[in-house]
């Protein structure tokens, strides 16, 4: 029991040390929409870096594991990185289909005159939203947004 307090403790007072490092983490969003998915990513990274430093940290508690924890790393960083990467492209292929079915509507509506105009541009404010850039000159495609 003795060894699985110091374990704990070793580990909460790594993680003070490596939590403020890992929050500033390599990934950027490239829009606002995209921040969850960087903030999972980066959580991942946190984690394999977390792994990676607790390896020495055993050992010198005589603490001997199956596996090496550093091995998960280059695991992690995948999973992070594609988590902020292709994954969040998730979200501009919503505000696509979002923009595209305001698109339809909008032809639909006046060919059958269905009503609800005013849908369209709600549908493309929130399109517009999804993509707005984090940073400047995210897109290098114009979006039509105002």
């Amino acid at each position: 029991m003795k060894k699985l307090i110091s374990i704990g403790v070793a580990l909460a007072l790594l993680a003070m040390v490596v939590l403020p490092v890992g929050v500033a983490a390599d990934i950027q969003p490239t829009s606002y929409a995209k921040i969850p998915f960087a903030i999972i990513g980066s959580f991942f990274e946190m984690i394999g870096d977390i792994l990676g430093l607790a390896d020495p940290i055993l050992t010198g508690m005589n603490v001997s594991l199956p596996f090496a924890l550093a091995d998960a790393v280059p695991i992690l960083n995948v999973i992070g990185n594609w988590t902020a990467g292709p994954l969040a492209w998730s979200v501009d292929m919503l505000a696509w289909g979002i923009a595209l079915f305001a698109d339809v509507y909008g032809a639909l509506d006046t060919m059958f005159g269905i009503g609800y105009a005013n849908l369209t541009d709600i549908l493309d404010t929130m399109a517009c939203g999804l993509r707005q850039c984090w940073q400047g000159g995210c897109f290098n495609i114009s979006w039509n947004c105002t």
